[in-house]
């Protein structure tokens, strides 16, 4: 009964995201909702729509809704995720500052946390896991948010991780966030049809925030650690491309004695497609392999012992690290 709900919510899902988002395309046409290129970070040559993610969130929950009971996690999610939909929309019609659009990620950090989404590591003090999870939701809202910078770069990336919540979702028998993962690949899916490169509609901050947001509350509410303590680590795989373009641009920034919260071109994908002279859709499909590649750390993590789990986060700490050395001399403007 599960496997027919699962495949009922990614069916409905992917219908509504590929016939919704040509409708959203409009409304943002008719209604000025556009991303207007300003020649320095914004390099496309027309303006593009935004409210992309209104429909990816619509095409999300409604599954949801229809097919399955509501829980207190679950209303936290929506409740959060409708708070930072309305907070990007209203940032992408530049009416908020990045203070005021922090504050309501604050918000809708502390209302899942008040639902009870957060890591539960029993080795750890109960107000240590708190503070924890508090900081890993912003951070996810922000990976996501700042990686979304080139064509269908942040649904690329976003894609292989919701399917690797589902998969640990399927393996710890938690037939609620299997499905809302389920759901949420099934819209981006829909979506990434529009969003690849040329594309022809955005996220936005609205899409950004609220898939970071999601899958990082689905990661911390698996338990990972069914077969050793730190297989908790797997969360950090699962994130892996957008968490490391996060931590690079606040290294980069602050290194040049620049405000990490301002806009600069020194991404990772920037640095990448420059250096191996790609295309944005050859970048983008680089590094959405990439993330998907990361889902052998996952299960290794997942099913190893605690020597397993060491070694393997190791070995990607060192990847990534020199990653971002490589590219680090790649001069940028």
């Amino acid at each position: 009964m599960n496997t027919v709900v699962q495949i009922l919510a990614f069916c409905l899902a992917l219908f509504l995201s590929l016939y919704g988002t040509p409708i959203a395309r409009r409304v943002a046409y008719r209604y000025g909702i556009l991303d207007i290129p300003d020649g320095r970070l914004k390099t496309h040559h027309a303006p593009i729509p935004y409210l992309g993610g209104v429909m990816v969130f619509f095409a999300m929950i409604l599954p949801l809704s229809l097919l399955f009971d509501f829980s207190r996690e679950l209303l936290g999610l929506l409740f959060a995720a409708t708070i930072l939909l309305m907070v990007g929309l209203f940032d992408d019609l530049k009416a908020l500052s990045p203070g005021i659009k922090f504050f309501f990620q604050i918000v809708a950090a502390v209302i899942l946390l008040k639902s009870g989404i957060r890591l539960q590591l029993s080795f750890i003090q109960p107000w240590l896991n708190y503070l924890l999870s508090f900081l890993w939701i912003l951070s996810l809202i922000n990976a996501y948010n700042i990686i979304d910078i080139m064509d269908g770069l942040a649904t690329s990336c976003a894609l292989p991780a919701t399917l690797m919540i589902f998969t640990l979702a399927e393996l710890n028998g938690n037939h609620m966030i299997a499905i809302i993962a389920v759901s949420l690949a099934g819209s981006l899916i829909g979506f990434l049809y529009f969003n690849w490169s040329p594309a022809s509609i955005y996220l936005g901050d609205s899409g950004s925030m609220v898939i970071g947001m999601m899958i990082g509350s689905l990661v911390i509410m698996i338990d990972h650690t069914r077969h050793n303590d730190l297989g908790f680590l797997s969360a950090l795989f699962v994130v892996a491309v957008p968490v490391f373009d996060l931590v690079y641009v606040f290294i980069q920034r602050l290194a040049k004695r620049r405000s990490p919260f301002l806009g600069s071109p020194d991404h990772l994908a920037l640095r990448l497609r420059k250096k191996l002279c790609l295309s944005s859709s050859q970048t983008t499909f680089f590094l959405a392999i990439l993330q998907s590649a990361l889902w052998i750390p996952v299960m290794l993590n997942y099913f190893g012992d605690i020597w397993t789990a060491v070694i393997t986060t190791i070995t990607m700490v060192l990847f990534f690290a020199f990653l971002g050395l490589w590219l680090a001399d790649e001069p940028m403007p």
